[in-house]
C-alpha cells in the first residue's frame, strides 16, 4: 500500500506541515519528541518520500535543459523520449525550449534555462548560432544531431557521411546513372552538408555532381523543371523528409512516376514512407538513442574539465522499400572509402 504525508499526520497526531518540515530535513523546526514519533510511523510505514518532489520544495530538483530546432521533425520528438527516458532514471527533470528554427528563439531560449539555473543543456541547434554557443560551458553543454563547426563540445550525431554514401550506392546499383542530391539550404546546416560529402565521394569518376539547393518550394520546382528538362538525371537523393515531400509534390504535378523515371532514397525514415505507393526506401535514424546517449553522456560525467570533447557516432540503417528501383542492377563496391577533410 502507498502511503502518503497525511497518514503519516493522522498517526503521529501532528499536522501535515510539521511531517514535510521533517521530511524535507528542516529539523530544527520540530521537536525532539515529535521526530522520534515521526521516524517511528515513518518506519512502520516503510514510507519513502518523493526525493523528486522533496527536491521540488527545496528548488534543488536538478534539471537538464533541452533546446530543439524543429519539433514537427520526427527526430526531435524520438530523440527527446530518450532523453526523458534517460533523465527520468536519474531523477532530474527536463525542461524543454522548441527554437523553430530562429536563430533568435534558440539564443533566448538558452538564456531563459541559465536564468533559472538550468545549466546542464543539451542542443540541437538550427544552425548559424556557432560563435554565441561558444560562450557555454563545454563540461555541461551537450550538442545533439548537428555538430557546431568547431568541435569544442560533446556530440552525438548520426553516420551521416558513411550512410549517405551507401544510399547513393544502393541507386547507382539500381541503375540511376545520374543522382541529384536535394536538400533544403544547404549551408545552414552542419548535416547536410556531411551528407553531401558523402554523396561526392560516391559519385567521384561515376558523374558530375548535381546539387539542388533550394530556399522555397518555388525556388524547388524552378530548379526541379530545369533538371528533368535538360539533363539525363534519373536517381534522387533527399537530404531529409522535408525535402522528400517537395520532390513529391512535385513529382505528382508533373506526371512524374518514383521508382521508374526516377529512383528515389531519402535521409530519414518517416512513418508514412512505408504507406506510400511506392513505398519510400529510406535511411533510418536512431533518433531515441541518439537522445539518451546525450543525456547518459552529460549527466553520467563524461565531460571532465580539460578532457577533448568526443564525437559519438551512432549507426542508421538503410530500409529497402521501392522507390530506388530503376534500369537493371549493377553489383558494385560496398567499400566506404576515407573521408575527406
Amino acid at each position: 500500500m502507498s502511503y502518503t504525508i497525511r497518514d503519516i499526520a493522522e498517526r503521529a497526531g501532528v499536522s501535515k506541515s510539521t511531517v514535510s518540515r521533517y521530511i524535507k530535513g528542516e529539523r530544527n523546526k520540530v521537536s525532539a519528541k515529535t521526530q522520534k514519533v515521526l521516524e517511528q510511523v515513518i518506519d512502520q510505514l516503510d514510507y519513502r518520500p518523493n526525493q523528486m518532489a522533496v527536491g521540488l520544495a527545496r528548488r534543488q530538483v536538478p534539471q537538464v535543459g533541452v533546446v530543439m530546432s524543429d519539433i514537427g521533425n520526427p527526430f526531435s520528438s524520438v530523440a527527446m523520449r530518450g532523453i526523458f527516458d534517460a533523465c527520468t532514471e536519474r531523477n532530474h527533470m527536463v525542461s524543454f525550449v522548441l527554437s523553430n528554427a530562429s536563430l533568435g528563439r534558440e539564443r533566448d531560449g538558452i538564456k531563459n534555462l541559465l536564468s533559472f539555473n538550468i545549466d546542464r543543456l543539451i542542443i540541437n541547434t538550427c544552425g548559424g548560432n556557432d560563435s554565441f554557443l561558444q560562450e557555454l560551458d563545454p563540461t555541461k553543454t551537450v550538442i545533439i544531431d548537428r555538430p557546431l563547426r568547431s568541435q569544442k563540445f560533446h556530440t552525438v550525431t548520426s553516420d551521416n557521411y558513411e550512410s549517405t554514401y551507401s544510399a547513393i550506392q544502393r541507386l547507382q546499383s539500381q541503375g540511376c546513372g545520374s543522382i541529384a542530391f536535394i536538400t533544403p539550404d544547404i549551408n545552414s546546416v552542419t548535416t547536410r552538408q556531411l551528407r553531401y560529402q558523402g554523396y561526392l565521394a560516391a559519385i567521384e569518376g561515376k558523374q558530375e555532381a548535381v546539387l539542388l539547393s533550394y530556399s522555397s518550394q518555388e525556388d524547388a520546382y524552378e530548379q526541379f523543371d530545369r533538371l528533368f528538362a535538360s539533363s539525363s538525371c534519373n536517381g534522387a537523393f533527399t537530404v531529409n523528409g522535408e525535402a522528400l515531400k517537395v520532390l513529391l509534390r512535385y513529382t505528382r504535378a508533373r506526371g512524374l512516376s518514383i521508382g521508374q523515371d526516377i529512383g528515389v532514397i531519402s535521409f530519414e525514415d518517416w512513418d508514412w514512407m512505408a504507406l506510400t505507393t511506392p513505398t519510400i526506401t529510406a535511411v533510418k535514424q536512431d533518433s531515441y538513442e541518439m537522445g539518451y546517449l546525450a543525456a547518459t553522456d552529460l549527466l553520467d560525467g563524461d565531460l571532465a574539465a580539460g578532457a577533448l570533447p568526443k564525437l559519438r557516432t551512432i549507426c542508421s540503417t538503410l530500409i529497402a522499400r521501392d522507390s530506388d528501383r530503376v534500369g537493371q542492377s549493377n553489383a558494385v563496391s560496398t567499400k566506404t572509402p576515407e573521408k575527406k577533410v
